[in-house]
């Protein structure tokens, strides 16, 4: 038994007429008067009995009817659920994203512009580190990654979507709080908590050459995983930490600490998404790209302000 003969008899179900069925199906009334006795034969009972003119289901072919519609309507949702993975509209993207790059509105932008593309695709968020996100784009782990800095892999393709000038976060009680911008000698003796190095290695080399090379030394460096755990050490003074402005623009407001330039310490942090150069073409990435060259304007003007 094919799929056409499901068509064919649920269409003379419909007509209850095989030359009207088979004008509906473009066929000759021939060959599916024969397709339909082989039919009868292949299930041992008979589907159609005579009725006037015309013909109509016998109480074996209502019920066959009924199952060959749903057959029918199962296999034609099977093949538009297909089109739709297929070509992005469906099934689930997995995305991996950096802490600092929820702070940045970079990926909240994101995927609102997505989710307008594709409203039935699922989305699924995983925190984890820079490195850990290059890694898991190559092993098709993730599909899209949502950082705070270019991954050094040909590889990988990428796209900056926001830039943000790194300064200093304190206590409002701290000394450094009354200043309007602080310089890296200031900080000598200070103790700064920090992210894990491996959360951002770049962050950590920049901000100790920086300090290096002015001969500045600092207190101590304390890494801290929970950044809830970290800004609450800040808030009491008991510590010091470097925030882009755009994420101290969402803290300072609601706690007890203030964010002030760094003068002499030129460090930019970056918001940037990437995925496998080899997928560039895939409908989901394609989509997900074309997402965030949507809404890279936007938080660039933003950030201008």
């Amino acid at each position: 038994m094919e799929l056409r003969h499901l068509r064919y008899f649920v269409a003379i179900a419909d007509e209850q007429n095989f030359r009207r069925a088979a004008e509906k199906l473009h066929v000759s009334q021939s060959p599916l008067s024969r397709q339909m006795k082989d039919l009868e034969q292949e299930l041992d009972v008979e589907l159609f009995e005579p009725a006037g003119r015309g013909i109509r289901l016998t109480a074996a072919g209502k019920v066959f009817a009924e199952r060959a519609r749903g057959v029918l309507a199962s296999v034609s949702s099977a093949v538009e659920e297909a089109r739709d993975v297929a070509q992005g509209r469906q099934g689930t993207v997995v995305i991996g994203f950096e802490q600092g790059a929820t702070f940045t509105g970079a990926l909240a932008s994101l995927m609102t512009a997505f989710r307008r593309r594709a409203p039935r695709v699922g989305l699924e968020l995983v925190a984890m580190s820079g490195t850990e996100q290059w890694t898991a784009l190559r092993d098709g782990t993730i599909t899209f990654a949502c950082g705070t800095h270019r991954p050094a892999d040909e590889a990988l393709s990428s796209l900056e979507m926001v830039s943000d000038r790194l300064g200093l976060l304190v206590a409002r009680g701290h000394p450094l709080a009354s200043r309007e911008e602080v310089r890296v000698r200031d900080l000598a003796g200070e103790r700064v908590v920090l992210e894990p190095r491996e959360l951002d290695p770049r962050l950590h080399a920049g901000v100790v050459s920086a300090f290096q090379a002015q001969g500045v030394h600092l207190g101590a460096i304390t890494e801290i995983a929970d950044l809830e755990a970290l800004l609450a050490l800040v808030a009491i003074g008991d510590g010091v930490t470097f925030l882009a402005r755009r994420t101290a623009a969402l803290v300072t407001p609601f706690t007890s600490m203030v964010w002030r330039p760094l003068g002499d310490l030129d460090i930019e942090l970056t918001g940037v998404v990437a995925w496998r150069s080899r997928d560039a073409d895939l409908p989901v990435v394609r989509m997900l790209v074309e997402s965030a060259e949507e809404v890279r304007p936007l938080l660039q003007t933003d950030g201008s302000s």
